[in-house]
């Protein structure tokens, strides 16, 4: 047989193997997801999901009022302009007062605590974001940023505020700056542990350290109480937001 024959016979019988195996690879024809019958992956819950030790989140994406209550430290509360945005609650306010306002968890709880949340400035730097815990009608502790890059830790005594003195004692003496607090409008993610009587902070997952050691301090002045946040400012607008707050089981 004639070579130029039998090459195009053997050409022309591998071109209908191809097409044979291009057809079983659902090319031209079926899919691959048709003819193999595939399923949606679906993602399984990850140990975080499944994980028991958050007590209660909120990713206030609600009407705050449904869960919290305000307090007004400091300032006058038509001074206060809230919404919510985009999944996050969006805290404004308006000059000329200085301002303390504190929401305060109507339902739960907690002894040994972590309160935490994420927080992100749209404003003035020379603010402050608020976490609590154990707070009761005595008094409470507090930990506060500000997107300046400033901390301070406290004890609030309703007993001082009623005598007409300053409520707060600082365990810091004053405010401190650290590195750890992200500046400007950058988020940061912010911790208060209160654990027997041991009340730390945490500032995106480090502790913050004062005086050369680790900031934990010895107080039991509270041993139960509800958890809070809250804002802070001095005579200027603010603008800022918390995106969550939880609270976590130590």
């Amino acid at each position: 047989m004639n070579k130029k024959i039998l090459v195009v016979l053997f050409v022309a019988a591998f071109m209908l193997a191809s097409c044979s195996t291009i057809s079983k690879l659902g090319i031209g024809g079926e899919s691959v997801e048709e003819e193999m019958e595939l399923q949606e992956i679906k993602a399984e819950p990850t140990e975080a999901a499944l994980s028991e030790s958050t007590y209660y989140r909120d990713e206030l994406e609600e009407d705050p009022n449904k869960d919290w209550g305000m307090r007004v430290i400091s300032g006058l509360e038509k001074q206060l302009i809230w919404t919510q945005m985009g999944g996050k609650l969006r805290l404004q306010t308006l000059p000329p007062n200085d301002i303390n306002f504190i929401f305060f968890n109507k339902d739960n709880d907690y002894k040994d605590v972590i309160v935490q949340a994420e927080v992100e400035n749209f404003g003035q730097l020379d603010n402050a974001y608020s976490l609590i815990c154990r707070a009761t009608e005595h008094g409470w502790y507090e930990f506060r940023i500000s997107s300046s890059g400033y901390y301070e830790l406290l004890r609030f005594d309703q007993y001082k505020k009623d005598e007409g003195k300053n409520a707060y004692t600082s365990y810091t003496e004053k405010r401190l700056n650290s590195t750890l607090i992200n500046g400007g409008l950058d988020k940061n993610v912010f911790s208060l542990s209160c654990v027997d009587s041991t009340i730390s902070a945490f500032v995106n997952g480090e502790q913050l350290y004062f005086e050369k050691r680790p900031l934990a301090i010895e107080d039991d002045t509270y041993s139960e109480g509800t958890i809070g946040f809250g804002i802070l400012g001095y005579g200027k607008e603010l603008d800022m937001t918390f995106n969550w707050i939880e609270a976590v089981k130590p």
